[in-house]
């Protein structure tokens, strides 16, 4: 094992793994369920997935991420930022909240399954008028990835299905980016995704039934299944040193089609757009 995982443990990684599996989704929001950038599978710069000689490669580290208080919303708090990203013998991995394992591994294509964990909409974070809406559990999803690189650009997808009966939906993910190399110590990944989740998936988070509208105040409303998320961004990393980086990133998301009209997003308290600011130090080893 390397040097830099002793003075760790693999009990505290453990241990880290655990708390940033709950933490880091929990303080986004559900749009936001994984890491800004191109995803551990395809390949990131900290995170030398060809190297044979050691078993473990990863990163750790802490930062400050300022995102919406819950989807649709126009609210915004400030939480602490958890990253952790583990990789085992370049065949399982670990990455803030994701378990997969990569099944099919070529130079320029990667696919495999997804284990994810997301903890949905939480009363405490509603606004006190929107309360009477409920909270989404904490749920579970399962499915398959699919992961392109060629040179520095980079096209994932990800379909993934609620196995732990909360939502019973969907959703699917496309996102395209590339690296730019702005100095030795410098990069900078800027970066589109889209997201499309079934009907079941868009209910649970902008659907007004009637108990919730009597509650809320809100008008009835349906979500359909859809694109429901728009969005660009940019990820930057410094080098401090030979294991230490800098890591700030921005994404502006647009919800659209029945995100977009939901009451929720369209009430005092909601916004269409939503964006999430992340800033953190970590340690590769």
């Amino acid at each position: 094992m390397r040097q830099g995982l002793r003075p760790l443990g693999i009990g505290r990684v453990m241990a880290f793994a655990l708390a940033a599996l709950w933490a880091l989704p929990g303080q986004a929001y559900d749009v936001r369920t994984k890491t800004t950038g191109p995803p551990v599978y395809i390949k990131a710069v900290e995170v030398k997935l060809d190297d044979d000689k050691h078993p473990w490669h990863g990163r750790y580290g802490a930062g400050l991420v300022t995102a919406p208080n819950f989807p649709g919303s126009d609210n915004y708090d400030e939480d602490l930022d958890l990253d952790l990203k583990l990789v085992w013998k370049n065949k399982v991995f670990f990455e803030n909240g994701t378990l997969g394992v990569i099944a099919f591994n070529r130079r320029l294509f990667r696919a495999g399954f997804l284990l994810r964990a997301d903890q949905g909409r939480q009363v405490d974070d509603l606004p006190e008028a929107l309360k009477g809406l409920g909270k989404v559990s904490a749920r579970v999803d399962s499915g398959i990835f699919a992961g392109f690189s060629l040179y520095k650009t980079y096209i994932t997808a990800e379909l993934l299905t609620d196995i732990s009966d909360v939502t019973n939906g969907q959703t699917f993910d496309l996102e395209i980016g590339y690296t730019m190399e702005l100095s030795r110590q410098t990069r900078m990944v800027p970066y589109f995704r889209t997201k499309w989740g079934s009907r079941h998936h868009n209910s649970a988070f902008f659907d007004v039934d009637a108990v919730q509208a009597a509650a809320s105040g809100l008008r009835q409303f349906h979500a359909k299944s859809g694109i429901y998320e728009n969005a660009i961004g940019v990820v930057v990393e410094n080098d401090l040193g030979k294991d230490w980086h800098f890591n700030a990133s921005v994404n502006l998301a647009r919800l659209s089609d029945g995100a977009k009209d939901s009451p929720i997003t369209q009430s005092t308290h909601g916004d269409p757009n939503q964006i999430t600011l992340r800033a953190k130090l970590v340690k590769t080893f």
